[in-house]
């Protein structure tokens, strides 16, 4: 199903807002795709047996209920990510391009989950393991990671996708996420704005 890994996202604080996440194991295709996590509760789609849904549970495997794998062309990733994070029933998303790693693919839907939930918003957080093409009207922010897994420790980047239009709500959600108590909103934990 998946392997444990201690995940750091050291500009959320350091080991203080360290977290344990679960790996989910993939069986990505060579096709691009999305990566889709659901709110729990969601219905599984009605047609559980057509094509897309028998090659989505071929990646993401049977007993997660939650995640979806959609295949699309490589020039449509990021645009439909981004208009697919905009659905009410969606969590994360994340882009694969082909030939990225099913593990680095899992730690960037590992970091979305982190990430959103760090964030206490109701948005959906959209991140690839590499900087995938991103078309006019998009940006790229890159996370470090420090992943502990199996006694050794390694640092990745996971890049989150925004619009550009959306810029100004992710910096004043930064504020909220990082904020310590006591500290004036818009202030980081160091006291800088």
């Amino acid at each position: 199903m998946g392997s444990a890994a201690r995940v750091v996202v050291p500009d959320a604080g350091g080991a203080a807002e360290a977290g344990r996440s679960q790996l989910v194991s993939l069986a990505l295709p060579d096709r691009a795709g999305l990566l889709l996590r659901r709110a729990p509760g969601t219905a599984a789609p009605e047609h559980a047996g057509r094509l897309v849904e028998r090659r989505s549970r071929a990646v993401v495997g049977d007993v997660r209920a939650d995640l979806h794998f959609v295949e699309l062309q490589r020039g449509e990733l990021v645009r439909v990510a981004l208009s697919m994070a905009r659905l009410a029933h969606v969590r994360t998303v994340v882009v694969c391009p082909a030939g990225v790693s099913p593990g680095r693919t899992a730690l960037a839907l590992a970091v979305a989950g982190m990430l959103r939930q760090r964030r206490m918003s109701p948005a959906p957080v959209v991140t690839c393991a590499v900087c995938p093409p991103l078309g006019d009207g998009k940006t790229a922010i890159p996370h470090e990671v420090r992943v502990a897994a199996a006694g050794q420790v390694q640092e990745r980047l996971v890049w989150e996708i925004v619009a550009w239009d959306d810029v100004p709500a992710w910096l004043a959600g930064l504020g909220t996420s990082q904020r310590a108590p006591g500290q004036p909103a818009g202030s980081g934990r160091d006291g800088r704005p």
